[in-house]
Order: structure tokens, then C-alpha cells, then sequence
């Protein structure tokens, strides 16, 4: 496969590195907004009812379900657990739940994140109540759950606070290769530590590509959120969310011709000083791209 032609870096590596998002088109999206709240319904009315069938058809292959204290577990493996011990397509019904202030917004044609807060209702055990954050994204058609994080109603700590200071890890100058090409990105917090800012260079030989990405905390979605430019005239943005030590970003990006790519970018930390990155579930224009994968390491702090 061939990274460079008529010298620039070319696409594929492009759509790699910064399958980041792009700010997604809001307009006519009533009906899908209508199906994304239906999917939610059915899915507090499956646990509910104990309902194992309609759980595991809501669900994606890969998802993941976060609890408040921050453990994650894939859903097919919580779901395979169930199975064993309930010997059947049920499992103990919940109590009934209800939602409120519930906002959707979409990040591209085809992945929607919906927050809000639930409370458990009814049953002898006491109210439960927390604040959570789903990613949808349709597949054949129907809205399924990718990820699914809760986290307390009434944290002791400011969100913004606490998960602005996890992304302290990415803090340096990092370095790694990918087919014959050189990544290296500088990353420094503000004056303020309110954004992280990054700098990407992508070099093959006398070809160059240069970018910026602000990763701060959005108050309106009430998420960390990254924004990003390149000098080929592409820009992005992405939506994050932390599993155990990983750190995924989901979202769009607007090629130079205008084209958009999706992607989810996923940072894993082996170590302190070592970050595997990589990119998944590639798209442009809704045609699959190859997954990539680059390892960078810590040149200085």
C-alpha cells in the first residue's frame, strides 16, 4: 500500500491518524432523534421485564457498560454471565425506571449521544438515582448501544474537574512510526489548565502535515470534547469518554473535499510513558476504511 502521492501524505494515513470528528449537520434529524428515544424506551422496558433477548439485540457486538464507580465490563460478557446463572432468556426484573432531561445530539449520520438522568421507581429498594451517557450508532438500520456510562447525580466534585485531569496522562512530546511515516505530537495545558492542547506532525520524507486539537470540557453536552484542524484544510471534532485507563473518541471529520469520515480513535496506556492508539470503525462517505493501529513513546514531559 502507498503513503505518498504526488507528495502529500496520502488519505488512508490521514483518515487513520485523524478520523476525528467534525461538527454533524443537525437538520432533519426529527425522526432519527424519534427512534433514538424509542431504542431508549425499549431499553428500560427490557430491564424492567428481565427481558435477556431484547437487551442483547440493543446492544452492539462491542459495547460497553461503565457503572458509577468507573468499572467497565463488556455487555456480552455481563449478558453470558446472566445466561449461566439464569438458565433461560430471563433474568431478575428491575424496578421500573423513569428519565428526565434528556438531550440528544448527533455526531455524524449514523452516531448519536443521548445524556440524561434516571431514577429507579417503585420495588422495596431505595431510590436510585444517577446521571448517564449513551453512544448509539445504527447498524442495519437500527439504533444499538455502544456505550452506556453512569455516574452519581450529585458528584462531590465538578465533572469538569475531575475528568479534565485524567487527560493529564497525554501530557509530553510523543513520538512513533507508521509505514516509513513519523507521528509526533506535542501535548501542553493552558494557563488556566482548561484545555489541552496538541500538535500533530505527520512526516514522510520532504512531505509534511501539520495540525491542532483543543480537548477541553464542554458544558453544554457535559462531556470532554476535542476540536481539530489540519493544514490540508480538514477540521474535526470528537466526543470522549474513559474506560478504565482507555480513552475513546467518537465522531466525524470533514475531508478537504469535502467528504466526511468516522472513526473512533482508542488510547490505551500500557505504561506511563507508551500509548497504543488506534483507529477503528472507519467510514467515509458510510465505505468501511482499514483499522490502523501506531505505538508512541514518551520523548520528554
Amino acid at each position: 500500500m502507498r503513503f505518498v502521492q504526488t507528495g502529500r501524505i496520502a488519505p488512508v494515513i490521514l483518515l487513520f491518524l485523524w478520523g476525528l470528528p467534525a461538527s454533524a449537520q443537525q437538520a432533519n434529524r426529527s425522526k432519527d432523534e424519534a427512534d433514538v428515544r424509542q431504542a431508549g424506551k425499549d431499553y428500560l422496558a427490557a430491564i424492567e421485564h428481565g427481558d435477556m433477548k431484547a437487551l442483547a439485540d440493543l446492544w452492539s457486538a462491542d459495547g460497553t457498560y461503565v457503572d458509577p464507580s468507573g468499572k467497565s465490563v463488556k455487555v456480552k460478557d455481563l449478558l453470558a454471565e446472566w445466561t449461566a446463572k439464569a438458565g433461560d432468556a430471563q433474568i431478575p426484573a428491575r424496578p421500573r425506571a423513569t428519565v428526565d432531561n434528556v438531550k440528544i445530539r448527533f455526531l455524524g449520520s449514523d452516531v448519536a449521544v443521548e445524556d440524561g438522568d434516571c431514577e429507579s421507581v417503585g420495588g422495596s429498594a431505595p431510590k436510585e438515582c444517577v446521571h448517564y451517557s449513551a453512544i448509539w450508532s445504527r447498524q442495519n438500520g437500527k439504533w444499538k448501544l455502544d456505550t452506556l456510562r453512569e455516574s452519581a447525580s450529585t458528584p462531590s466534585t465538578s465533572p469538569a474537574t475531575e475528568q479534565l485531569a485524567t487527560l493529564d496522562v497525554f501530557v509530553g512530546r510523543w513520538s512513533g512510526q507508521i509505514n516509513g511515516s513519523t507521528v509526533t505530537i506535542n501535548a501542553k495545558w493552558d494557563a488556566n489548565q482548561k484545555f489541552l492542547s496538541r500538535e500533530l506532525t505527520i512526516a514522510i520524507g520532504k512531505a509534511t502535515l501539520t495540525g491542532t486539537q483543543q480537548i477541553g470540557w464542554d458544558p453544554l453536552s457535559e462531556h470532554i470534547h476535542s476540536w481539530m484542524f489540519m493544514d490540508d484544510g480538514s477540521r474535526g471534532d470528537a466526543i470522549w469518554s474513559r474506560e478504565g485507563t482507555a480513552w475513546l473518541a467518537v465522531g466525524n471529520r470533514i475531508l478537504p473535499d469535502g467528504k466526511m469520515s468516522t472513526s473512533t480513535q482508542v488510547y490505551k496506556f500500557p505504561d506511563k510513558n507508551t500509548i497504543v492508539w488506534k483507529s477503528v470503525r472507519g467510514a467515509v462517505d458510510g465505505l468501511p476504511t482499514e483499522d490502523f493501529e501506531v505505538v508512541l513513546k514518551r520523548v520528554t514531559r
